[in-house]
Order: structure tokens, then sequence, then C-alpha cells
């Protein structure tokens, strides 16, 4: 008897532990250096990838090894903002390691119809052949092409697509709607006609928690999402769009111009209570440039800005605090992560690998 109750009582400990690791949804920020990877793995049990980084086996051995200390067995939802190598690249090898049961992205790729010149360019080749490797992989599996207002079926998340091929939700999300007051202090910028501006972009809501990754949208699309109403509402967490880039008309030209992203309608009418930068330590013009720290570190009711590298060229002033900073400096094939977990009540922990750091965001009152 005495036996018996011992082995109920270990089979009581482990079902209660693993209720416990079941009550939150558990987001890894991988560190890609370039581009963007998320791996999310919610309550029930299923696993997504928003984005899922550059080519390379450094950066595939990052996801796996955050896919295998979440327990993950299959990524049942990759989700791929746009065609650039550094949001998609890993895919035709990560494959090889864990199964990709279905992929949202935008359709067709816009800047196919560039020239051999412009591949030559970026790529050392006259065709985009990272993104037909891509496409021949994905079309081995499941394929959904995103449509803005579309809801991608997760169990007990709201994953809601946004905007996707240029185009954009019509009808607010429930709760949003209002006047965005910052839109009348931000001008438009030249279209921008790139695989940037045809992100998919999402809100995901778990009870009251939400997380917004806009891609790499850029200026316009984005005030055409917030202004002159913002069409999302509210964001607990942000990664922040674009990897925060900030183009100046005057130095870089017109087109650059127009594919900066993050707008002050976007982030201030989003209204984060914490945001995560995805960017190697030496993106020249990204967040850590003073004008442009400025406008999401101001943002109202923004706490915390989260790095998954330190920004050299911004110096102490433009950085968070070394505490909230994955990798300070070069860091070899490792790389650190950034955790995040959620709760249906609207409360998340995030946690810095790198040090053990954590700081818990109640649930708003």
């Amino acid at each position: 008897m005495r036996k018996i109750l011992l082995l109920l009582g270990i089979l009581g400990l482990a079902a209660s532990s693993l209720f416990a690791a079941q009550t939150t949804l558990d987001f890894y920020f991988i560190d890609v250096e370039v581009g963007n990877a998320v791996l999310v793995v919610t309550p029930a049990g299923q696993a997504l990838l928003l984005d899922t980084g550059p080519p390379g086996e450094k950066y595939v051995g990052r996801l796996l090894r955050a896919i295998h200390t979440a327990g993950v067995k299959q990524i049942d939802y990759a989700v791929i903002s746009h065609y650039h190598w550094d949001h998609y690249g890993t895919v035709p090898e990560l494959v090889k390691s864990i199964p990709i049961l279905h992929y949202v992205d935008h359709g067709t790729n816009v800047d196919e119809n560039n020239t051999p010149e412009h591949y030559l360019m970026y790529s050392g080749t006259t065709i985009d052949r990272q993104y037909r490797t891509y496409a021949a992989t994905r079309d081995r599996a499941d394929h959904i092409v995103a449509e803005p207002g579309q809801t991608i079926p997760v169990k007990g998340i709201d994953l809601k697509i946004l905007t996707s091929h240029g185009d954009r939700i019509l009808n607010p999300l429930a709760g949003a709607g209002q006047v965005n007051r910052v839109c009348a202090t931000t001008s438009p910028r030249f279209d921008d006609t790139s695989e940037d501006g045809q992100s998919v972009s999402v809100l995901m809501q778990f009870g009251k928690f939400r997380f917004a990754d806009l891609g790499d949208l850029t200026w316009n699309k984005s005030l055409n999402l917030f202004c002159p109403n913002n069409l999302v509402g509210r964001a607990d967490l942000y990664l922040i769009s674009h990897h925060g880039i900030s183009e100046e008309r005057h130095s870089v030209g017109e087109p650059d111009w127009g594919r900066s992203s993050a707008p002050p309608p976007e982030v201030w009418g989003l209204r984060p209570r914490a945001a995560i930068l995805s960017a190697g330590e030496d993106y020249v013009g990204r967040l850590s440039t003073p004008e442009y720290w400025q406008v999401v570190h101001h943002s109202p009711g923004l706490e915390d800005i989260w790095q998954l590298h330190y920004q050299t060229q911004g110096g102490a002033a433009n950085n968070a605090p070394e505490q909230f900073v994955a990798n300070m400096h070069q860091v070899g094939d490792r790389g650190f992560w950034i955790k995040v977990s959620a709760a249906a009540d609207g409360s998340f922990t995030v946690t810095n690998a790198r040090n053990g750091f954590t700081k818990k965001y109640p649930a708003r009152k």
C-alpha cells in the first residue's frame, strides 16, 4: 500500500508539473543577428515559427537549441513575413531536422521581377536561388496564402492576419478603431513596393495578453493600418518592426527613406508594455540612432525595451541597460535568446537567457 501511495504521489506531481507547463504561451526570441526568428509554444502544445532567420548552419543550430529546449517535436505553422533571405533562409535545412506541417506567407514574390543585376548585388547570383529553394520546400507541405482578417487555426490562441501582400484589414479588431491622434503629426513617405511592404503581420491573443509582430512592414503601409484610426488596438508585447530601421532621406535616397519602419502612430498606437529589438550588433541605422530610439522609448505605457544585441553605434544613451540585452558583443555560434511566458490574465514574464535576469509584468488593471 505504501508503494502504491508513493507511486500515486509521484504521478500526481508529474501531472501537476505537466499542467503547469501548459498554462502559459511561451515565446523564444532567437538571436539570428539579422532578420527575425521567434519560436512560439502554445498552452495546447502547438509550435509556431514567426520567421526563421537567415541561411547558415549557425542559425539552424540556434533554432534547434530553442526547439529542443522547448520540447517541440514538430512545427505546426511557419509564418514567413516576406521573402527576404534573413526571414526564411533556414527553412530548407531546418526541415531536415524537424517537420514543418503548414507554411503561411503572402503568396507571390514581388521581387522576382527585379533585374539580374539586383540579385547579383545582394546574393552574388543573377537569380534568387534562396527563394526558389524555400518555395520548393514549402510546396511539399500545406501552403496557406495569408489574407488580411484571416484567423490561423491555432488551439486556444487567436492568431489574426493584419496585413499581407500589401493589403490590410479593413475593419478594426475588437476594442480598436479609435482615432490615433499622433497621425496628425506624422507625414507619409514614398510608397514601398519591395518585399518589405508585402509583409504578413500578425496580432496574437491569448486571453487578455496580446502580441504584435508586423514583420518588416514599412512606413506608409503601417500608416494605412494605424491612421487615421488605429485598426489594431493595444499590444502588451511588441516585436519592433523591420529591426527598428530608420532611414534618412538626405543620406540614403528616396526609396530607402520610404522603407523606414515603425512610425510613431504604430508604436504609440500599440502602446506596448515591453518591446523586443531583433537586430545584430552592427545594424547601422537601426533603433539605436538617437532620434529613433526616442520614438520607441517614449511610447506611452512602455516600461522596457529588450534587445537581442547591444547596438555598438548607439552608445550607452541609446541602448537598454545591460541586464535587458541578451548578447552584449560577438558571441560565436551560440547566441542567447529572450524568453517570454504569458498568462491568459495578461501578465507575462521576460527572461534574458544570458544572465538569467527576469522581470514580471503584472496584468493590466
